[in-house]
């Protein structure tokens, strides 16, 4: 090092002033930006988990309702809902319908298709088709005979969540 340089890093290193106000106030502004655009990531976070949680029991809540549909009597379902030789194409089932001679508990039918978790409720809509749809989107009548299409949506707030099935004879 020169000599010139020496006595300036000696002045530096021997100034007792201190920082200034302003500086102090411009430190403490810059580091609470940098700590409010950090800590905002963690709370976008949070949302995002929420919402993924509220969804998935909602998506469980619509299995559990296909699970208990599937375990239905087959035969019951098609003599109550698709009566004849011209059956609807498409039946509609809620909790009003749980009185319906097709299922055997009154009570465990409105368990299944309204219940509440963590304090939100769910309501589930379950739709019977006549029609089994192949992966073409073309009717099977072979399969008609034998399987009933069942699409469970489950609705809680403002959100919904649907699953798919088949009810076998």
């Amino acid at each position: 090092m020169k000599e010139g340089e020496e006595k300036i890093m000696c002045k530096l290193l021997k100034n007792q002033q201190g920082l200034t106000l302003i500086e102090v106030l411009v430190s403490i502004t810059l580091l609470g930006i940098v700590l409010t655009t950090f800590l905002s990531f963690f709370n976008q976070a949070y949302s995002y988990t929420k919402k993924n949680q509220d969804k998935t029991v909602g998506i469980n809540v619509a299995r559990n309702v296909l699970y208990y549909m599937e375990q239905q009597d087959y035969n019951r379902f098609q003599a109550q809902y698709f009566p004849g030789k011209n059956p609807p194409k498409k039946v509609q089932l809620t909790t009003e319908n749980c009185k319906d001679s097709a299922f055997e508990s009154v009570a465990v039918c409105e368990g299944f298709f309204s219940s509440t978790i963590n304090n939100v409720n769910y309501s589930a809509i379950v739709t019977l088709t006549s029609d089994v749809k192949l992966d073409n989107n073309q009717v099977s009548h072979d399969l008609t005979m034998y399987l009933t299409g069942v699409e469970v949506e489950v609705k809680w707030g403002n959100q919904t969540a649907t699953v798919r099935g088949l009810i076998k004879k």
